[in-house]
């Protein structure tokens, strides 16, 4: 995306004091990495836009301090690169800016990569890639606390990948705590699920951060239904959130069904493998409890040939060419390509992983619902064992944080949305986009956000405190407009400048003569209006305020002065900023707060209150209009009770001007809202 200097903001963007600055996230690696547009590097020179060409005058080039160095863009010599040569950067653009002949000046910007660990084998990874890991990785790659116990012929707790990662377990073979891998296949489960990532070592496993408990129950020979079926309740009781089970028969064991009902009473998911012979059903995959995993192609077309055609599948993953890490008794630890729906089990359990990681209560039926419902089924025509289709990891991750983004649209907007109440809405009807944007602040430099009308919802950081009301928050989106920046990072520099929005704050889409956000732009540090004084001051598209005493009718007065932002608060918006009204509690509809804290949805307010001349259904209306630093609200007299106050539709135009774009037409696949579940 480019953000460009342009006449109407260049003072903004020198207050801001050229706020640009590496956002590449810590230990990103560009050689295996896939190129972003969403985040950018300074540089000492800058990218100049003329009206017409050919060429940089040779007087303004001077007058500019601009080096004689030019290198050109486009092919009509419009637009080149620049170096300022015998002036600072800030005085070098105020320069250049004051000359009609320039359209805009931009900083060069480097852009960044999408976070991918530096592991040397991650190339030969390429099941990473079918199943989309990198793009789960940048909101998260899971925490400890997450354990995935993997039950099978034991782990090699030395491996250089695996090392620190691997809990203390158990072997029900000799019965003992020495769970060292007798045959290898147990490494190379716990390689796909858990090595170490980022760390220039190997290989990186699809859910890197979380931890493995070894529960030994084979060797060499197999592995007993006995040890399987101890191995479960052992796994379920000392802390697993999922147990990988790649292994499996054509015989029934009620005793191994009985342990898999356990896990599933416990919520703990069991991911199992539907078997390597394709005329063979297999079990403990074939039980309904378990998450039923077939093997694709290593490119994830089609279903492998040894994939079983008869076991119940839910989904695959690739099976063929899986790299990761390998251990013989005899040759030591190393690395490999294997085949096997083994394998394709350990890809699923790794993105399970990943999703408890965020949503640690998310069921076992919700687990499989996200992964089957997010799947590709790209597969042939009449192709048979794929399930649903091919693990997408970075939907199902998505999915998965969802809920608690739910939670926080139902409470005000789910008894509106059944018509429990008359009155305006939070958040919207529903989001109309759920991406992943970049952001500092996070484990891997994105977050996942969802924009509604009203504003966009933000998980920063899936790993904290589900119950704060702070773990899903909503972005400074009328700041932003105002003050012309996108903020990626809780920094003041952690920002990229850009023109502040040319939309109109309230009414119509249409409309010519209500304020945009570039309307407020200078009135950022207007003073407060007195406390109790009669609102009456108006402001026009042009940013103009005036004073019409016949507004001083509708008895709307300032006060509530916000020491924070040094600015009032009109009494209209104040009374509903602490309003109570029905909303959804505890699964039951009940009297309570709308806004908790009070400026959780809004923040503070960045503006004094304008009455301002809007078009409102094709009718020129007053409306009174205040924005805070999260949302405009805006009072329209003559609109029906519980719709005079309104929050302003800053999501949209938030998006709009970020991405140069109409918000999508229908709601997201990702809508929170269509999850939500009304009184019961």
């Amino acid at each position: 995306m480019t953000h460009r200097i342009t006449w109407e903001h260049a003072a903004a963007w020198l207050a801001l004091m050229l706020l640009v600055l590496t956002l590449t996230a810590p230990g990103a690696s560009a050689s295996s990495a896939v190129p972003s547009s969403t985040t950018g590097a300074p540089s000492p020179s800058w990218i100049v836009g003329l009206r017409q060409g050919p060429g940089l005058p040779g007087a303004m080039a001077v007058a500019a301090g601009v080096s004689a160095r030019e290198t050109s863009i486009s092919a009509d010599t419009r637009a080149f690169v620049a170096h300022f040569r015998s002036t600072g950067a800030v005085d070098g653009v105020a320069r250049l800016l004051a000359n009609p002949a320039v359209q805009y000046v931009e900083p060069n910007v480097t852009y960044s990569w999408l976070w991918t660990p530096n592991d040397p084998y991650l190339p030969q990874e390429t099941w990473t890639k079918t199943a989309d890991f990198p793009n789960a990785w940048s909101l998260g790659t899971g925490q400890p606390s997450t354990i995935v116990a993997v039950l099978d012929s034991g782990v090699d707790a030395h491996d250089p990948d695996l090392a620190g990662k691997v809990l203390s377990g158990y072997d029900f073979l000799s019965n003992d705590t020495n769970t060292s891998d007798s045959v290898g296949h147990g490494t190379s489960i716990a390689g796909i699920i858990a090595a170490r990532g980022n760390d220039g070592i190997g290989v990186a496993g699809g859910a890197m951060g979380v931890d493995i408990l070894p529960v030994k129950v084979g060797n060499v020979d197999g592995a007993p239904v006995s040890a399987i079926a101890q191995g479960i309740y052992y796994a379920v009781d000392h802390g697993a959130s999922v147990i990988n089970l790649s292994l499996g028969s054509d015989s029934p064991s009620a005793t191994l069904q009985d342990a898999i009902s356990y896990a599933y009473s416990k919520n703990v998911v069991v991911v199992a493998a539907a078997g390597n012979s394709p005329d063979q059903v297999s079990f403990p995959a074939s039980y309904p409890q378990t998450i039923s995993v077939g093997a694709t192609t290593a490119d994830g077309t089609n279903v492998a040939s040894f994939s079983s055609r008869l076991s119940r599948v839910d989904l695959s993953a690739p099976g063929v060419g899986v790299f990761t890490t390998t251990y013989s008794p005899t040759t030591g630890d190393g690395y490999g390509a294997l085949d096997g729906t083994s394998f394709s089990t350990a890809i699923v359990s790794a993105a399970v992983a990943l999703m408890r990681s965020a949503n640690p209560g998310l069921s076992v039926e919700a687990v499989r619902s996200d992964l089957t419902t997010t799947a590709n089924n790209d597969f042939p025509a009449g192709a048979l064992g794929g399930g649903a289709g091919l693990l997408d990891a970075a939907a199902a991750l998505r999915l998965a944080m969802v809920p608690a983004m739910t939670n926080t649209w139902q409470t005000a907007d789910q008894p509106v949305s059944s018509l429990a109440v008359s009155r305006s809405w939070e958040w919207g009807p529903h989001a109309f986009a759920v991406v992943a944007e970049p952001y500092v602040e996070t484990q891997h430099g994105s977050r996942l956000v969802a924009y509604f009308d009203k504003a966009r919802m933000e998980i920063t950081n899936p790993y904290g405190d589900a119950s704060s009301p702070w773990y899903v928050t909503n972005g400074l989106l009328a700041r932003e407009m105002i003050y012309g920046y996108v903020q990626l990072g809780n920094l003041p520099s952690e920002s990229q400048a850009k023109s502040p929005a040319q939309i109109p704050v309230a009414g119509d889409p249409t409309d010519t003569s209500g304020p945009t956000y570039a309307s407020f732009t200078h009135l950022v540090d207007a003073p407060p209006l007195p406390n109790g004084s009669t609102i009456t001051q108006t402001i026009n598209r042009a940013g103009t305020v005036s004073s019409d005493p016949r507004l001083a009718s509708y008895g709307v007065t300032a006060g509530n002065d916000v020491s924070q932002t040094n600015h009032s608060i009109a009494s209209v918006f104040a009374a509903y900023l602490q309003s109570s009204g029905t909303v959804l509690q505890n699964g039951t509809y009940q009297n309570g707060k709308l806004f908790s804290p009070p400026f959780y949805a809004s923040g503070y307010p960045i503006t004094e209150p304008y009455w301002a001349r809007v078009t409102v259904g094709g009718q020129i209306k007053d409306v009174l209009i205040q924005c805070f630093e999260r949302r405009c609200l805006t009072y329209t007299p003559s609109n029906p009770a519980g719709w005079q106050v309104e929050m302003g539709n800053v999501g949209r135009h938030y998006y709009t001007w970020r991405y140069g774009t109409q918000p999508p037409a229908t709601p997201s696949p990702d809508d929170p809202s269509a999850f939500a579940v009304g009184p019961h």
